[in-house]
């Protein structure tokens, strides 16, 4: 039966769901014509989420002077900045400190996990300290945002913005943890996910493949099929209509083009760039955000999984088992980007939610600690070799400079094209400024 031949009735249900639908999904105050206030840089940007919250003692900022229940188990190590130390454990990162700008004094309140992810990539404090599910009155992440102030044209054959290789979760109280969708925008503005372990021989991004069985000339088809029976609501507003056929024809180019299944055929890069980053879901998943560069994705988010980093016991050897992955993976995609000129233009940011405790605990681990803690990032226009702020004595508290999420987010979006007091709309046609934070500045060349 073809959409033609349907009862009224099925049509009339039909065009009521799609209606519901599409308000529900676009949202009820966004605006495609918002100008974008651009900024003198215009980029791309890989977004690493160390969730779980990263120990900034143990890492990026080393008391050596400390007593031994502050200092933790591991040495300080030199990096090629004089002055610049770092823990024993991130010694490819101390190979390529010339590149990064190490924060030493980030700062916020929230000690829940879900809160201090979502003024991570939000910069918002509009929130309760406590887990929560996404929903949709949330403040858009960065790819949301994106997609909404640079929607896709007809001539793009890659998606604005893509996560990797998983969404964000805590199982349990967050299966959708809030901060990395479109929230308020809608959903249709959501980063495209390419989920699974890039690091597998049958890799496959399910998102992003044809059901088994299915070409390129059957999916044509399924898609025709799909437009005629969306021609039977085309009582449904232009813009609507206009967004719902793109973002279908956007999906058919991306599994049946060629650009993206280049860039995911990670085959394609020789053996030891591979070996270089290391033959894990960390490293190819990095290696795999730099061909997404390459081809053209502006945003790319790298989210680690189920709080890895939440380290209460155990620390010493829970850190030898994840640090070395995540050095080496980060360094090499530092060091890679400027070997293929693309590091002035590409701002990658290692950041975790908040960071652990200056007290090692009776589990031999530290627990959450958002009063300071480091955030690094490298290239896109930022100076490197430096250091930004500093941590007391004891890693407990900020000494000087503190900077704010929301800061580092304005810088991100700086270096991105657009400038911070760049509005856009809520449900309620409220404006809103894409950061509510302060371009570091000092930290730019």
């Amino acid at each position: 039966m073809n959409a033609m031949s349907q009862p009224a009735s099925e049509l009339l249900r039909r065009r009521e769901v799609l209606r519901i639908g599409a308000v529900s999904i676009l949202g009820t105050a966004t605006s495609l014509g918002d100008d974008v206030r651009t900024a003198p840089h215009r980029g791309s940007c890989i977004f690493m989420m160390l969730q779980g919250g990263l120990s900034q003692i143990d890492l990026w900022d080393p008391k050596p002077q400390a007593v031994a229940e502050i200092r933790g188990p591991f040495q300080r190590i030199s990096s090629t900045v004089p002055g610049m130390e770092f823990g024993e454990l991130m010694s490819q990162s101390a190979g390529v400190a010339d590149e990064l700008c190490v924060i030493r004094s980030m700062t916020h309140k929230f000690t829940n996990h879900i809160a201090g992810t979502y003024i991570t990539l939000t910069g918002s404090t509009k929130q309760q300290d406590r887990d929560r599910e996404a929903h949709g009155d949330d403040f858009p992440g960065p790819g949301g945002i994106l997609n909404q102030l640079r929607p896709l044209s007809s001539t793009d054959r890659v998606p604005r913005c893509v996560s990797l290789p998983n969404w964000l979760s805590i199982p349990g109280p967050s299966n959708r943890m809030p901060g990395q969708f479109a929230g308020f925008l809608g959903s249709v503005r959501d980063p495209f996910l390419l989920e699974g372990d890039p690091s597998k021989k049958d890799y496959r991004p399910l998102s992003l493949s044809l059901p088994d069985g299915v070409n390129g000339s059957r999916m044509s088809t399924r898609i025709g099929l799909a437009r005629q029976l969306d021609s039977a609501a085309a009582y449904l507003e232009r813009e609507v209509s206009q967004r719902q056929d793109h973002l279908q024809q956007v999906a058919y180019d991306l599994v049946t083009g060629g650009t993206i299944r280049k860039a995911l055929n990670l085959s394609a890069e020789p053996d030891a760039v591979r070996d270089r980053y290391g033959r894990n879901r960390v490293g190819q998943s990095l290696l795999l955000a730099r061909r997404l560069v390459e081809a053209g994705v502006q945003f790319v988010a790298f989210n680690e999984f189920n709080q890895k980093w939440d380290t209460h016991g155990g620390l010493e050897g829970r850190y030898k088992q994840i640090v070395p992955e995540i050095d080496r993976g980060f360094a090499t995609l530092v060091a890679d980007l400027k070997d293929r000129g693309l590091l002035d233009t590409t701002m990658v940011i290692n950041a975790g939610e908040f960071g652990r405790t200056p007290q090692i605990n009776k589990g031999a681990g530290r627990d959450h600690w958002p009063n300071v803690y480091s955030t690094v990032v490298a290239g896109g226009g930022i100076h490197g070799g430096m250091v930004m702020g500093a941590s007391d004595s004891k890693g407990a508290e900020v000494l000087s400079s503190p900077v704010s999420p929301a800061d580092v987010l304005a810088t991100m979006w700086q270096s991105l094209g657009i400038r911070r007091d760049t509005t856009i709309h809520d449900r309620l046609a409220r404006p809103m400024p894409v950061s509510e934070g302060r371009v570091l500045h000092e930290c730019l060349l």
